[in-house]
Formats: structure tokens, C-alpha cells, sequence
């Protein structure tokens, strides 16, 4: 059966808008570009699918005609438009896939596992590229204007940075890419580790990507802001009794049935007894988790890879992907300092919100003025997009300003922040007064001025 010309012949005699808006011509057999670019011609001009008489009015003498004649005497089926199209897009993703193992097959000899894998998501990535027809037409009948609250609340996620921005918005809604601008040392790990801290806490699961700091490093972060610590003494082994106490309380929490472990510790005060008896005979709990991907060479493929099993394991349970930072992604074949790439990552990341029904975070830098660093195109495809600033630690005051907001009017707001254990309270509080600016250091030939070597602003 030639797909093609069935599923332009139902096109054509249903006139379905659904059908047309995801129809490519990719999809199609080559013979039938020719009616293709008529349909296309008819509906910019009229908005509206053409029927067979109607190309017949437009088509000139020769291929266009003939082709025309020949989907004219095409059977009745008793199939629809839509399951048609199904079974096209079927045909071409098959063709497709071929084309794309042949090559990968070919130099599979050279390949390492994590290669192997790579270049598996990419194909993944690829053929969702070439396939994607997420576009749907609508009538008034099929929206509902009215949204359940329970309904909307489902679709909402509250980031927990302040309660003032989750109120305004009612949440962030899902689908949402939200950028959040800041300079070197200026704290934006920080800001997406509270995020990932915030979805555990509300019972719900969150992936990191980390591409400059270890994982380690990350979940160091991430208990000191949990457990509520000085984060120096979990990083350099030196807390108190009581920190420690509430360091392992806070770990036993991630497990089931790990109390007993939490009372032998009181007992013996050994945590790396304790920690390594949880890892190995406790389950961690099966919602609320918090995954890290350490990966210096990210790739979108490689995000998408994860991403999917994500989605899988956890369902509506995952709520927000931290992507720390947009401008260390990998685009290969192309430079990470180049403008074009960066605003083709903005525009994935934004794709895979979409595709998972989830919140993407990502960091990118500013310069000195507060313009956005290598590519002022990346806040195209974002709905949000905060600035940040620290204000002087003593303030102990974390500021952010939406540059950029889908529906919303634009926000400043200040929410507390703990310097000692990174955590930023959602409570609002007045924006400190600033402050005279330091004298600038005058560069001299030869000399170098020191840049932050952590985002950590006032890390020793």
C-alpha cells in the first residue's frame, strides 16, 4: 500500500487541520511534492485544506495533474486521516533508524561503553528532531477555559526560592525554562541547589546535572542546605556533635526503615559505620529522590537520555531538571563560546521541558553590566529568566529580578539567605541598602585580577 498517497487522499477529503499541521513533506514519497507544495500555496492563501477540485483549478498541466488524477481513483479505506499519518510517520522513523545505525554501526568497533551509549541517545535525539509533531489545532470545543484548582495545582510547580514569586505565579507552571542570570561567584549553584533541596522536601524527585563540580561536591551542598549546617564543617570534617547528628538524621531520612541505624550511631558516634551500613542494607524511599549527573563533556543528547529515564521511573513525581550551567553544555562540531550554539541549547532545553512535563533550571553567566554572556539569544526560548544578586554577605540577602516573564508582571524580590548552611529562606525581606562601591583596582600591565574560584562568593 503506498501510505502516502493515502494519507493525502484523506487529507484532502476530510480536510482535517490536525492531519495537516503535523503532516512534513519529509514524511512524504518524493512523487508527491509537487501536491504538497499546492496544499501548502492553497492553505497560506486561504487557511483552509484544499479539495480535490480545488488543486485542480491551481495545478498547471503536466506532473502536479497527473498526480492528482491517480489520488482521485485511490480505494476508499476504512481507515482514518489520522491512523494514516500514524502509520507514515511509522514508515519514516523505520527508514530513518536504518540509515542512522548503518552509520553507527560502521564505526561501533572504535566506540568505548560510554560511546556506545552516546551515540545511541543521539540517534534517540535525532529521530525525535526529525519526527517531532507536537503542533495541535484546536476548535472551542476542546480547551476548557476553566481550570479545576486541583487540576492547575497539578500543573504547577512552587520552586520555594520565595513565597512572594511562588504566590504571584501560583507556581511555576510545568514546560517552563527558567534561566537564572548571574555573574562568577555570584552564587547560582547555590540558587539551584535550594531548588533540588526544595522538591525533596515537598515529596518530589529532581535530577542535577553538575559539569564543574564533582557529584560529591554537589551532595555535600545539597545536605548542608538539608540538614541545615555550617557547610565549611561538612566540607572539611570539622562539624559539631550536633551537626553531625543532624547530617545523619537528614541522610537516614533518603531510606526506608533506617531509624535503628540513626540510634546505633548515638550509641557508637561512628558515621562512616553508619553511612555505609544505610548504603548498603536500606532502600532509598521510591519518590522523593534526588539524582546527580556529573558529567564534565554534557551533550543534550546525553540530558535527553536521562531525562527519559527519569520521567519513566518517577512519572508526575519529577518535577524539575537543574542543568548547572547552560554555557558548559557540549554541542559537537561547534565551539561552547560561540553564540549559535548557545541559543540552540536554550531552545532544546525549552523542547525538553515540553517532552518530560517538567521545570527546566539552568544557570548562564553575565557580564559585568548584566547583559547575558555570549549570547543574548538564550532568553529567547525561556519563560522566565531571573537575575540574581548576593548583596554583601553580612546582609544576609539573596536578590532576584525577572528580566523576562511569560504572563506575569515583573518581579524584585528578596528572600534571606544563610551564608553558613547556603539555605535561602522563602520568606521576603527588604532589599539591603547599597552600599558605595570599593575603589576598582587599577590593572596594570602584566598583572592578573583575580576571579572567584567557586560560586561560593565568600568561599576560603
Amino acid at each position: 500500500m503506498d501510505i502516502s498517497a493515502v494519507v493525502i487522499n484523506k487529507l484532502l477529503t476530510e480536510k482535517n487541520l490536525d492531519v495537516w499541521s503535523k503532516l512534513k513533506l519529509a514524511f512524504l514519497d518524493p512523487a508527491y511534492s509537487s501536491v504538497y507544495s499546492l496544499i501548502t500555496r492553497y492553505y497560506d492563501k486561504y487557511s483552509t485544506i484544499p479539495s480535490f477540485d480545488d488543486l485542480d483549478a491551481i495545478a498547471r498541466e503536466g506532473l502536479a495533474q497527473k498526480t492528482l488524477a491517480t489520488l482521485r481513483l485511490i480505494d476508499e479505506t476504512d481507515v482514518t486521516a489520522e491512523v494514516a499519518l500514524d502509520a507514515l510517520i511509522d514508515q519514516y522513523t523505520q527508514n530513518q533508524t536504518i540509515i542512522l545505525l548503518d552509520k553507527f554501526i560502521d564505526k561501533l568497533p572504535v566506540y568505548d561503553s560510554t560511546e556506545i551509549k552516546e551515540n545511541l541517545a543521539s540517534i534517540v535525539l535525532t529521530l525525535d528532531e526529525k519526527t517531532l509533531t507536537t503542533e495541535g489545532v484546536y476548535t472551542m470545543s476542546d480547551i476548557m477555559v476553566f481550570i479545576r484548582p486541583d487540576e492547575l495545582a497539578k500543573n504547577r510547580v512552587h520552586l520555594g526560592l520565595n513565597n512572594t514569586f511562588d504566590s504571584v505565579l501560583g507556581g511555576v507552571a510545568r514546560q517552563e525554562l527558567i534561566l537564572i542570570g548571574g555573574k562568577r561567584g555570584s552564587g547560582k549553584s547555590i540558587t539551584c541547589s535550594n531548588i533540588m533541596i526544595n522538591q525533596y522536601e515537598a515529596g518530589n524527585a529532581s535530577i542535577y546535572f553538575t559539569i564543574e563540580m564533582e557529584a560529591h561536591e554537589t551532595l555535600q551542598r545539597n545536605m548542608s542546605i538539608l540538614a541545615n549546617v555550617n557547610h565549611q564543617n561538612l566540607k572539611n570534617n570539622t562539624l559539631t556533635d550536633s551537626e553531625l547528628l543532624q547530617v545523619v538524621k537528614s541522610r537516614a531520612g533518603m531510606y526506608e526503615d533506617s531509624d535503628k541505624l540513626v540510634m546505633a550511631f548515638i550509641k557508637d558516634r561512628d558515621q562512616y559505620k553508619f553511612e555505609e551500613t544505610l548504603v548498603r542494607e536500606c532502600a532509598l524511599k521510591d519518590q522523593n529522590q534526588m539524582v546527580i549527573i556529573d558529567d564534565r563533556a554534557l551533550t543534550l543528547s546525553s540530558i535527553d537520555l536521562h531525562l527519559g529515564k527519569m520521567k519513566s521511573r518517577f512519572g508526575d513525581k519529577f518535577t524539575v531538571a537543574v542543568i548547572d550551567y547552560l554555557n558548559q553544555i557540549v554541542v559537537e562540531g561547534a565551539s561552547q563560546f560561540d553564540w549559535q550554539p548557545q541559543v540552540i541549547i536554550s531552545k532544546k532545553l525549552k523542547e525538553f521541558a515540553r517532552k518530560y512535563d517538567i521545570v527546566m533550571v539552568s544557570p548562564y553567566q553575565i557580564d559585568a553590566s548584566g547583559e547575558t554572556r555570549f549570547a543574548k539569544g538564550i532568553l529567547d526560548a525561556a519563560d522566565i529568566a531571573l537575575l540574581m544578586e548576593a548583596n554583601a554577605k553580612e546582609d544576609a540577602a539573596m536578590s532576584f529580578e525577572t528580566t523576562k516573564i511569560r504572563g506575569a508582571k515583573e518581579m524584585r524580590f528578596t528572600s534571606g539567605m544563610d551564608w553558613d548552611s547556603l539555605r535561602i529562606s522563602p520568606v521576603s525581606i527588604e532589599k539591603p541598602a547599597v552600599k558605595e562601591d570599593k575603589p576598582k583596582k587599577i590593572k596594570r600591565a602584566g598583572t592578573k585580577v583575580d576571579e572567584p574560584a567557586s560560586d561560593l562568593p565568600w568561599d576560603t
